[in-house]
């Protein structure tokens, strides 16, 4: 059985797949499994797929099942205990497995842990523009203010994945930042300092072209950390407020929920 399982769910992402993929067979860290999952794509993703001999891979080739049910999918159909994610146009640096795979073997009381990260704009990368969080007790607090995880830089525990649940079909947009607030009931959290991805802000993102709905779901999953986990009822509003203003006015890019 490998140490870790890796899960991508890929919708037409020719431009960028193969660099993803590339990412991850490359790692420092050897004992894993890669699980994509072609989700009903109609570019060329097919055919850049089957190119990959690696044995390491498991590739499925599916009907479009939504983002929510393909990643439950690829989840089940994993032989690991530990899941690391990473979307199909983003890319992990060669140690982010063996930083991640070593600090969940070192600590059991960890169920989900994610990394600093860095962002790509264009040509150009940048520090990610969401305020680091590190230990626990910061990261539930800041749960009800924004999402302070990005779903490429996530690791976190199957036992405790089925226990919650799964990523929520009702969300279309911000189904992990739901699915942190919920793992969150069968254990504790840590983001490390190490950047070990990065993140495509691409103005094509499913993210960026629904900004909208996102921001939406993300006001509404605020209340449901905020009632979970408590917080700074002044900061909750300060954000809630920001992310209403946004609703009204809203900008042209999106970097953060």
């Amino acid at each position: 059985m490998p140490k870790v399982s890796v899960v991508t769910s890929v919708h037409n992402g020719e431009t960028y797949l193969k660099e993803c993929v590339d990412s991850i067979l490359n790692q420092t860290f050897k004992d894993f499994e890669y699980i994509i999952l072609n989700n009903g794509s109609t570019d060329r993703t097919a055919e850049i797929l089957n190119k990959f001999t690696d044995s390491r891979l498991k590739i499925v080739h599916q009907d479009n099942l939504g983002i929510a049910m393909s990643l439950n999918k690829g989840v089940k159909l994993s032989r690991s205990n530990i899941i690391a994610r990473l979307d199909a146009d983003d890319y992990s640096f060669p140690q982010r497995l063996e930083r991640q795979v070593t600090f969940m073997e070192q600590h059991p009381e960890i169920v989900v842990c994610g990394s600093r990260f860095k962002e790509l704009v264009g040509e150009n990368t940048f520090n990610q523009s969401i305020r680091f969080i590190e230990t626990d007790q910061a990261i539930r607090k800041s749960m009800s203010l924004f999402n302070p995880f990005s779903h490429s830089a996530i690791i976190f525990r199957r036992k405790a994945f089925l226990e919650s649940g799964g990523y929520n079909y009702r969300y279309k947009y911000a189904q992990d930042y739901d699915l942190w607030v919920r793992i969150l009931n069968f254990g504790e959290a840590q983001i490390l300092k190490e950047k070990l991805g990065v993140v495509r802000m691409s103005s094509q993102s499913e993210s960026n072209k629904n900004v909208r709905k996102l921001k939406i779901e993300g006001l509404q999953i605020r209340c449901k950390a905020f009632l979970q986990f408590g917080g700074n009822r002044k900061q909750f509003l300060y954000y809630t407020l920001k992310s209403l203003i946004g609703l009204i006015f809203p900008s042209k890019t999106h970097l953060n929920r």
